[in-house]
């Protein structure tokens, strides 16, 4: 396809390039999120040309010490993508207006191993779509958080921890009594006072997603026991811990005080739990019956 809508969280992304013989390659996964509605983000791709951004050391907002960096060019943000570690040339630039609403993905040349007749790469790659999003929820939307959430007939349960606290465990668990959103990213939202938690796209070790948001009724921070035992937060601690597992715009200073502020409202809204648990499905039961 050279051309696509993909639904997140409420937020429709249109998807383009600028090789209409040409289409670009999706990800299975992508295929639950498709949507015909009308688009709130715009992103277009470019492919092996250069572009008259240059990206200066002085103008670059965070390194992620990775394979991308962000820069503050004439006022835009920049993300780029390096094949290799720091100091090496871009292969992927792309240009976001202020509110994150348009954007344009520079792809300069072809990459390892990729052909003349393969697929063309997604304007909105790994991990571009990720930095997308949670520059976007930062925009007074939400946030962005390491977690596995269940619509429970209609209730929304977060359960987020460190990696191997038991998320993708708690997903398994619950596949078969309620609908898993994801296991490893899930958007929280706020309507009409109201908390929202989002599936993702991009899962953990549960290679199964669901595109649906549910109204969000318990936060729980997962440990590995053997016991269930459930012990009920105060508003600081939960805050504390729900912000060491959000995404962070840490190229954005205003975003970056939103998500504090969202975090506060969340814990404060909703009850958060401290949750040791069994690894088995017992503790679906557990929770279900916990006041």
């Amino acid at each position: 396809m050279n051309d696509v809508r993909i639904k997140i969280a409420d937020f429709v992304f249109y998807i383009a390039n600028n090789k209409p013989k040409n289409s670009f390659l999706l990800e299975d996964i992508y295929k639950e999120f498709l949507s015909k509605e009308t688009a709130h983000v715009t992103i277009h791709g470019h492919y092996y040309k250069n572009t008259d951004i240059t990206l200066r050391e002085e103008d670059k907002v965070f390194a992620s010490k990775i394979y991308w960096d962000v820069y503050r060019v004439d006022g835009l943000p920049v993300f780029s993508l390096r094949m290799s570690g720091p100091g090496s040339d871009p292969y992927c630039i792309s240009v976001f207006d202020p509110d994150f609403r348009n954007g344009d993905t520079y792809f300069l040349f072809r990459l390892p191993g990729e052909k003349c007749d393969d697929p063309l790469p997604n304007p909105l790659m790994f991990p571009l779509f990720h930095l997308l999003m949670i520059s976007l929820l930062a925009q007074g939307h939400g946030v962005l958080v390491h977690a596995c959430g269940i619509d429970d007939n209609g209730k929304g349960l977060l359960f987020t921890g460190s990696p191997s606290h038991g998320k993708t465990t708690i997903a398994r668990l619950w596949k078969k009594d309620a609908v898993v959103l994801n296991d490893e990213r899930i958007v929280l939202r706020q309507y009409n006072r109201r908390l929202y938690i989002y599936g993702t796209p991009w899962h953990g070790d549960y290679e199964k997603a669901s595109p649906r948001g549910v109204p969000l009724e318990k936060v729980y921070f997962l440990r590995r026991a053997e016991t269930n035992t459930i012990k009920k937060l105060g508003g600081t601690e939960a805050v504390s811990m729900l912000l060491s597992h959000c995404f962070f715009p840490y190229w954005d200073a205003k975003g970056m005080q939103f998500v504090l502020n969202f975090c506060d409202r969340v814990a404060k809204k909703v009850p958060c739990y401290d949750l040791s648990f069994i690894r088995n499905n017992k503790v679906v039961e557990f929770i279900r019956s916990s006041k």
